[in-house]
């Protein structure tokens, strides 16, 4: 059974992206690296029998946005194609909304994205790469290392200017500005209703390579409010793919795994989404339980957001 708050995750992890409530573990973990000292990016561990909650914080270089990085028109028609549920192996998810967006980013542009990233990195004396492993969120400036439930590199890179850019180019996608436009809490009987608000201009780089993965989860809520004091909520997960699965590749040689993979309850059926260079997957929080692959080859890199709606009462 499903839990109801944060990050939903099989046999009882629960995880809430960049906000959740608290972390209740339902078995045991096996010599889980539990102290966890977090300055901006430098992460030391020491493996204990037990995990204990670390406070973090994300701080980043300022870092100089070309005017002509993303402003231009993309290379080749974006292109939107709904998921297909009904027609697939899990058609309870037939009134979920998930859409995939071709030709976003061109691979030029992915990788130059990824440039800049890994330069908003305050790089520390001994540390010789941008990438940190990537903590489990249990509560707002709260983390922890759970690698049984999520096992890969991450770099958080704060920038409203490139979030709103890359928005720009998905509303290149014929429809979506109008799918977007509703949530699925509308129609509720709520005296208001949820408007497109922004891209959270929180971005997560993350890096997998062969044996790493994010086990089955659904995407939990992120709470704030605007500069007007009103609320606001995500309501869907944006992932940007930055280079190609080998499923995706023309030459055959992206990595190997690493799909997002949409799944039913019981994990038994599922549907992937193959990641391919410059498009964009975008699908509701609430319901969509998925994961992300275990990568078998090569290295996976991608970047997920989410998109903010503020509250207006009737």
């Amino acid at each position: 059974m499903l839990a109801s708050i944060g990050v939903n995750f099989s046999k009882g992890d629960k995880e809430k992206s960049q906000d959740a409530a608290k972390q209740q573990p339902s078995r045991p973990r096996q010599n889980v690296p539990a102290k966890v000292e977090a300055t901006s990016r430098r992460i030391s561990t020491d493996s204990e029998s037990e995990f204990r909650p670390i406070r973090t914080r994300y701080i980043s270089n300022a870092i100089a946005i070309p005017d002509s990085f993303l402003t231009s028109a993309p290379v080749a028609p974006v292109t939107l194609r709904h998921v297909p549920f009904a027609s697939s192996e899990i058609p309870e998810y037939a009134g979920c909304l998930a859409v995939s967006l071709d030709n976003v980013l061109s691979p030029e542009e992915c990788q130059q994205l990824l440039t800049l990233a890994e330069a908003s990195v305050p790089m520390e004396d001994g540390v010789e790469s941008p990438w940190r492993p990537a903590l489990l969120n249990i509560g707002v400036g709260w983390e922890m290392v759970a690698t049984d439930v999520r096992n890969n590199d991450r770099i958080i890179w704060d920038e409203q200017t490139v979030v709103d850019r890359l928005w720009q180019r998905c509303l290149n996608a014929e429809g979506l500005k109008d799918l977007m436009s509703r949530t699925p809490k509308d129609n509720q009987g709520l005296s208001g209703r949820w408007v497109f608000e922004r891209v959270n201009n929180r971005m997560r780089f993350l890096k997998y390579t062969p044996g790493q993965y994010f086990k089955p989860h659904c995407d939990g809520a992120y709470h704030c409010a605007n500069d007007d004091g009103k609320e606001c909520q995500t309501h869907y997960t944006l992932h940007l793919y930055l280079n190609d699965s080998a499923k995706e590749s023309a030459l055959g040689n992206g990595h190997l795994g690493g799909a997002t993979s949409f799944l039913s309850h019981d994990e038994r059926r599922r549907l992937d989404i193959n990641p391919k260079a410059g498009s964009v997957l975008i699908f509701q929080h609430k319901g969509l339980y998925h994961e992300g692959e275990t990568v078998v080859s090569g290295t996976k890199y991608t970047m997920r957001t989410d998109i903010l709606y503020r509250w207006e009462s009737n």
